[in-house]
């Protein structure tokens, strides 16, 4: 059903959710995707985007709510406006459903029916990864100083909302009193600055390559990150402004899953593609022990030298800084047991996936960040004879569309 209110405002019933978190509904003969919408919801829709085939819209009012809406508690974060937060007006347990569904339906839609009934025996799901209301996670957080305090991007522009608050973020973000006035001045507006609360140790605001404890108390440029697994601890040295993974307990988390998934023994040697700074590479160092063998990949300089740093000591583990592509895949995983791959949004790509997947590995993983990608590499990997064992997505992003995939292949 739709009804035309005014140029620009529809009344529109969602049928479904899209990958992106966007409910779908229809407008005359045109697909429209809405942000803040949940299926089954009579939703009043404000246009922000007409394209020949498709319309995309922001929810202005819920005529006929879904019981599965809540009061989104950080009206800058919602959908429409900064979108930090953009799942924040849908019950925590629902989000999950509904991340589920959009995994399901990139199965099937990207990676083919063929591939969804390979996956068919499997159990695809999401899962929690604390037992909190899904706020107060984020140890990383990106910011633009304003003439006084912070703020972020308003969805698919250029303009500032200011931000008096973060809910997204852990407590410990109240110790560098980011939303008043104690930046003002130690900071140009108009700098893009990284809020970073480590494991251990002070929180810290970058600027640029500089690292501040308080306005103008420079510290140092990294950060200890402590992470455990079921037998063991271990410490990380991170840039401050490099890539880490941002929710708390995502490194635990998916490292547990990789172990899991590679079933690591001594002697073994393993390749780490897209290692970062050495997440999975030092654990996994431990475990195949002087008689193993690691090479861990990394296109980012910066990783590289945390990477290097993180698993010195272990004269069996290598760091090699280089883009990776399908040709150097295929040179460097020769002759390796297992295989981890924890790629960026775009993922690996077919060509990529399909050289992997033909290499004499016994098992691999496959970290994705994108559904979609997730589906289309998956699928290529089954194409070229692996079989998948398991695959998991994890809600490291509560309160966002967001999710991460854990896939295993034998």
């Amino acid at each position: 059903m739709t009804v035309r209110q005014s140029d620009a405002l529809y009344t529109v019933r969602i049928t479904d959710i899209a990958h992106g978190g966007l409910g779908v509904g229809r407008i005359d003969d045109r697909v429209v995707f809405v942000r803040g919408a949940i299926p089954e919801e009579l939703v009043q829709v404000e246009l922000t985007d007409q394209r020949a085939r498709f319309l995309r819209g922001v929810v202005v009012d819920a005529i006929e709510p879904s019981g599965k809406r809540v009061e989104h508690p950080w009206t800058a974060g919602a959908a429409g406006v900064t979108g930090a937060a953009d799942f924040g007006h849908i019950d925590l347990a629902w989000q999950r459903e509904l991340k589920k569904q959009v995994l399901l339906g990139q199965i099937r839609r990207i990676g083919g029916e063929s591939f969804a009934e390979h996956l068919a025996e499997l159990s695809v799901g999401i899962s929690q990864v604390d037992d909190g209301d899904g706020w107060h996670w984020r140890t990383r957080l990106d910011l633009v100083k304003m003439s006084t305090g912070f703020g972020m991007y308003h969805e698919r522009s250029h303009d500032l909302v200011p931000i008096d608050a973060m809910p997204l973020g852990v407590w410990d973000f109240d110790d560098l009193d980011l939303f008043g006035a104690r930046w003002d001045g130690a900071i140009k507006t108009g700098d893009k600055v990284r809020a970073v609360s480590p494991s251990t140790g002070e929180n810290v605001l970058c600027v640029g390559n500089a690292v501040f404890c308080a306005p103008g108390v420079r510290t140092a440029v990294t950060v200890e990150q402590i992470v455990g697994d079921d037998s063991t601890m271990h410490h990380y040295g991170v840039h401050a402004n490099g890539f880490w993974q941002m929710h708390m307990r995502a490194p635990k988390v998916l490292l547990s899953s990789v172990l899991e998934g590679l079933d690591i023994q001594a002697g073994m040697k393993v390749v780490d593609l897209f290692a970062g700074a050495g997440l999975f590479s030092v654990p996994i160092a431990k475990r195949v022990g002087e008689r193993g063998r690691v090479l861990a990949v990394e296109g980012a300089k910066t990783a590289c030298v945390d990477a290097a740093g993180n698993l010195e000591g272990m004269d069996w583990a290598q760091v090699r800084n280089r883009r990776i592509d399908s040709e150097f895949i295929a040179a460097c995983v020769a002759g390796a047991d297992c295989v981890v791959a924890d790629p960026p949004r775009a993922g690996l790509g077919i060509e990529s996936a399909q050289v992997l997947a033909e290499s004499n590995a016994k098992r691999i993983v496959l970290v994705s960040c994108d559904p979609a990608a997730m589906a289309r590499d998956a699928a290529a990997m089954v194409r070229a004879g692996r079989q998948v064992r398991s695959i998991q997505g994890f809600d490291i992003f509560p309160n966002t569309h967001h999710f991460e995939v854990v896939t295993v292949f034998e």
